[in-house]
């Protein structure tokens, strides 16, 4: 399935379900959307056998001790940039790539760093796998308002929405700034990481423990926002082919309260308080253009405590959360077999 192409209808519904509650059954899926459960199923095996959807996961860093969150801004020689978006998506460090419209071959990366001597190193020596690098500035992620995992297509009703959350695992209350992970935590973590739907039997058998413990250790892990499981899709297939990655410098006084609001936006995907000049970071998703036009004036323009902002369009994504999105002729040919 090309970029271009988009999903019909009863496609969008069980993704934005999937997006809700990425572990949710064929038949609690279908109770809520009002569809049978084997018509659900084979949609959901249909759509990840093209890898049109990628149910994952994602780590909390900062919660998980594995480091800071950074977001990285390069500029790299002209005509080099699928060479260096390649190389930086094939890092385990590296969870985000994508390119964006600028006055030079642009990419944007979310990085995890390790530590305040990680942050260092990655200043004073950049990335030295790709050296196509010519300028590049980077900014700490302070506070997430809202993540890609918490983003859902809107195609939902309330009440479906809202029985698709009833049977995900919740937060508990209130959650620590960091938590100890164990050897078998980081286990579980990898399998879900792999596949956010693998079955408690599979990983049981996998990782060499009882059903019963792999269900404890999956809530464990949910239940302390050390890990967000995520459906990962292309919002172009939604009908959303127009993204932008957008900078807004805010008063600190209001960049809470600012974030918050944004975050709350059906259009935004993402949205974090970041150091620099520029200190909120959002990317939105729309239908075109002219949504891009009235997302500036209508939720942007209503905020008196932006004082400046900058828009890149993102032009292709090659990573997004653990997912490499470049062509793959393999699942061009499952998808032919079907």
């Amino acid at each position: 399935m090309k970029n271009s192409d988009t999903l019909d209808v009863a496609d969008s519904r069980v993704i934005a379900a999937l997006q809700l509650n990425p572990r949710a059954g064929s038949g609690e899926i279908g109770r809520a959307i009002g569809e049978h459960e084997r018509t659900v199923a084979r949609r959901i095996q249909r759509l990840i056998a093209w890898r049109v959807i990628h149910p994952t996961a994602l780590y909390d860093a900062a919660r998980s001790g594995l480091g800071s969150v950074v977001q990285l801004r390069l500029e790299v020689e002209r005509g080099c940039v699928q060479q260096a978006a390649r190389a930086l998506a094939q890092r385990k460090d590296i969870r985000r790539v994508v390119a964006v419209s600028g006055r030079s071959d642009v990419l944007w990366c979310e990085v995890v760093v390790d530590g305040r001597g990680g942050l260092h190193t990655l200043m004073t020596e950049g990335i030295p796998d790709v050296p196509t690098v010519e300028k590049f500035h980077v900014s700490t992620t302070l506070r997430t308002f809202t993540t890609v995992a918490q983003w859902r297509a809107p195609v939902l009703t309330t009440a479906e929405e809202r029985a698709l959350r009833a049977r995900a695992v919740p937060f508990t209350s209130p959650l620590a700034d960091r938590y100890e992970l164990t050897t078998t935590d980081h286990r579980v973590a990898a399998a879900l990481i792999r596949n956010a739907r693998i079955s408690l039997t599979d990983m049981a058998g996998e990782l060499g423990f009882s059903v019963a413990t792999a269900g404890r250790r999956v809530n464990s892990l949910l239940e302390r926002g050390i890990l967000a499981l995520r459906t990962e899709v292309e919002p172009a297939l939604l009908g959303l082919p127009v993204q932008a990655q957008i900078c807004l410098k805010v008063s600190p006084a209001k960049l809470d309260a600012v974030g918050s609001a944004l975050a709350a936006c059906p259009e935004v995907r993402y949205c974090a308080a970041i150091t620099g000049t520029h200190n909120l970071i959002l990317e939105v998703a729309v239908a075109h253009e002219a949504g891009l036009y009235r997302f500036f004036g209508e939720q942007l323009g209503s905020i008196e405590h932006i004082a400046d902002f900058a828009c890149e369009l993102i032009t292709h994504a090659y990573k997004r959360g653990s997912v490499i999105k470049d062509a793959e002729p393999e699942a061009e040919r499952s998808r032919s077999s079907l």
